[in-house]
């Protein structure tokens, strides 16, 4: 008796990437791009369509309360910047995402979060220690996701890829705030302060100046609500007061830099001559075609940009400041001032003007924030402090900072009075920084430096009453700038 052999068909893995030619003819296809093996020697078009994610996958992205993405138009623009799709392997460490992803948040989301320089050790530390918290905050995840958006587009020249996501979490916190603002007495004033923090870093990295300064008003009101300027500011010590004087200062700080920058470049000051807002299209490609001719070390800007989630990220309770070595930033000072005599020496003429194309202002930046890490990690991000030789609080390096870019260099606002109720508040951190630091008058080396910060918030309060007095007097401004400019030197 015979015995017929049964022919059994090979196991395999049915293909998702193969061309709709051949899946439509339910052959075998190479997945080859932009023509597949098999419709090249058969002289047919070969067509891909949309990736489609596999069951197993689609029930893992979508979770419970997330809601379907909306449908795109296929002729939108192809992506400018081609990124690995998140779904391929795991969007570590986001397996529970406690936000609508809807659209493409999480392709947006796995792009920002592989975006840093492994060897950025700074950026590394902070990603391992705030990105699992910020994935279980909606509120940490959206700004995170609007923040990931802007440097996409800064990145690339263009934010077309993403700037349907970007819009829909946009509008998504501008709801946040307005339904906060409708009873300002219920709870989530440090939450409200976070937001408008980072909505002042997109609209102004949007091109939206006007706009950034109405925020950063609304954000001065909120923070004095949670820090009143009272007799007893000197003796707190609650971590969300400490951070959102921290929100406070870099946001000044960072808006101010920008603005001044504008007013540094004939070219930015055509772009923003309308309503004191640009058109993004034409703001973003400016500021691509400098940043890969190294013009401003804009790359810093961007890496500074990448720390932006981190810093406004949601910490424990438990959470305790240290004291900053001022060392490097006393540098970078040193470098920005430097720059700043040249250009006012007519050295060189161009667009931008010397400071900002020296890139030392860009470098100060990402400096200030990266110090405010060494601040969180002091056991191996920061010198032991027997190493350190200028001791001193982030809040109050920060602000002595900004009152010597105002007031010294005159690189923010023309050398105009600063507004009375954020100088107060700045200097009401220089002077518990001072009297906290009173024992640095033992030594040499750190009396220099605590001499400098004192001259520099005196300086400071002289200017502010020699411009009052000038003007009280009607003495003409350039006779006033010029009293406040012998006042200084």
């Amino acid at each position: 008796m015979s015995t017929t052999a049964t022919r059994t068909r090979r196991p395999h893995t049915r293909s998702k990437t193969g061309c709709l030619t051949c899946r439509k003819r339910r052959v075998r296809c190479d997945g080859g791009k932009p023509m597949c093996t098999r419709c090249t020697s058969a002289g047919r078009d070969c067509e891909f369509g949309d990736a489609e994610l596999p069951l197993r996958d689609r029930k893992a992205v979508f979770l419970p309360g997330e809601q379907t993405p909306w449908v795109v138009s296929s002729s939108s623009p192809s992506a400018t910047l081609v990124v690995d799709s998140p779904f391929a392997k795991s969007v570590e460490p986001f397996d529970c995402l406690g936000l609508d992803m809807s659209l493409r948040s999480r392709e947006l989301l796995h792009y920002f979060h592989h975006s840093h320089d492994s060897s950025d050790l700074i950026l590394t530390k902070a990603s391992r220690n705030s990105f699992a918290s910020i994935a279980q905050h909606p509120d940490a995840l959206r700004d995170t996701l609007l923040v990931a958006g802007l440097h996409y587009a800064w990145t690339v020249g263009d934010l077309q890829t993403y700037k349907t996501t970007f819009l829909f979490h946009k509008v998504s916190t501008i709801g946040i705030l307005n339904r906060w603002l409708q009873n300002i007495q219920q709870p989530g004033l440090m939450t409200f302060i976070r937001h408008v923090s980072i909505l002042c870093f997109i609209e102004a990295s949007y091109g939206n100046v006007g706009d950034t300064e109405a925020h950063i008003n609304g954000l001065t009101d909120a923070v004095n609500l949670l820090s009143p300027l009272d007799d007893d500011f000197g003796n707190r010590t609650g971590l969300e007061e400490e951070l959102a004087n921290r929100y406070l200062l870099l946001t000044h700080y960072a808006y101010k830099g920008l603005q001044a920058r504008i007013l540094g470049s004939d070219s930015l000051k055509t772009i923003f001559r309308q309503n004191n807002a640009a058109e993004f299209s034409m703001f973003v490609s400016l500021i691509y075609r400098w940043k890969t001719q190294n013009v401003g070390h804009l790359e810093m800007r961007l890496n500074a940009m990448k720390l932006l989630p981190f810093f406004f990220a949601i910490l424990p309770s438990s959470t305790h400041f240290h004291n900053i070595d001022a060392s490097p930033l006393i540098e970078h000072l040193r470098h920005v001032t430097m720059s700043t005599q040249t250009a006012n020496e007519d050295r060189y003429k161009c667009d931008p003007s010397w400071e900002w194309v020296e890139g030392s202002e860009s470098r100060l930046l990402c400096a200030i924030i990266g110090s405010h890490f060494s601040s969180l990690f002091e056991d191996d991000m920061s010198s032991s402090s027997g190493n350190i030789k200028y001791s001193i609080s982030w809040s109050g390096m920060c602000a002595a900072s900004s009152l010597y870019m105002h007031s010294v260099l005159k690189l923010w606002d023309g050398g105009q009075a600063m507004d009375s109720s954020l100088l107060r508040r700045f200097l009401c951190i220089m002077k518990k920084d001072l009297d906290d630091t009173i024992s640095d008058l033992r030594s040499d080396d750190t009396s220099d430096f605590w001499f400098w910060r004192a001259f520099l918030e005196t300086a400071t309060l002289d200017v502010i009453v020699l411009f009052n007095l000038f003007k009280s007097l009607s003495v003409t401004g350039s006779v006033a700038k010029g009293a406040m400019q012998l006042n200084l030197t």
